[in-house]
């Protein structure tokens, strides 16, 4: 509400003094964070988190195999990357892969989305080509995160980022015991109905809550300006 509190005069302050880079250098607080990239696409997100922490160890999670041979051509001695797809379950999957691949996701995109404004463009259009890119089927391996780090005799996670194109969920799901040895979780939580799935505040808090975990930030927010509501928020959770 306009003229009510001081929240505007509060935001203000925050802008000056934060930026998303310095929220994440401050809550995570060193520069060698043990770090896990789940749905790491072209490596937009190593190439981010190598700047705000120069000496952080990165294991990366791609599970598409075209994005991953351009997710390749990043090495470093502090790197591990893997062509897999962190779920609920170790072995086989669907995957869905997109004319805009960085919306391949474990699940299909929604045809009758009434969020999507490409999808809402298509239709006016009667674009059959954009449907036509939308929702080849390959098959990826999957493993567990807590599978992948008990395998690997991995200690402890400073920080867990999850963009995953709606199968956040199922991420979590499969980290139990990781998430008893993560310090902070960032992940994206997605309310418009571009997916044949949707996820929603609380399908999240009822998996990282009762693990100690609470929201610290609402870091970005993504409105929709076909419609006005949220499409997506990227969240910030600390261990308490």
């Amino acid at each position: 509400m306009e003229n009510v509190g001081e929240s505007n005069l509060r935001n203000s302050e925050f802008k000056n003094k934060f930026t998303r880079e310095k929220l994440l250098q401050k809550v995570i607080g060193k520069n060698n964070p043990i770090i896990f990239d789940i749905g790491a696409h072209e490596g937009q997100s190593i190439l981010f988190f190598s700047k705000l922490f120069p000496d952080a160890f990165i294991y990366s999670f791609e599970p598409d195999p075209d994005t991953f041979k351009i997710l390749s051509n990043i090495t470093s001695e502090n790197l591990k990357l893997e062509n897999i797809a962190l779920s609920d379950k170790t072995g086989e999957t669907s995957f869905y892969k997109n004319s805009i691949s960085h919306t391949n996701s474990l699940f299909k995109v929604n045809h009758n989305s009434k969020d999507s404004i490409s999808i809402s463009n298509a239709k006016s259009e009667n674009n059959e080509t954009f449907f036509n890119g939308l929702n080849q089927e390959i098959k990826v391996k999957t493993s567990t995160l807590d599978f992948y780090i008990s395998s690997n005799n991995i200690k402890t996670i400073d920080l867990l980022k999850i963009d995953v194109q709606g199968a956040e969920v199922n991420v979590l799901n499969g980290a139990f015991s990781s998430l008893q040895k993560t310090k902070c979780v960032i992940l994206e939580i997605s309310f418009y109905d571009y997916y044949e799935t949707q996820t929603s505040f609380f399908d999240i808090e009822k998996i990282l809550s009762p693990m100690g975990f609470k929201l610290y930030s609402i870091s970005e927010i993504s409105n929709n300006p076909m419609n006005g509501r949220t499409d997506w928020v990227e969240v910030i959770y600390l261990k308490q």
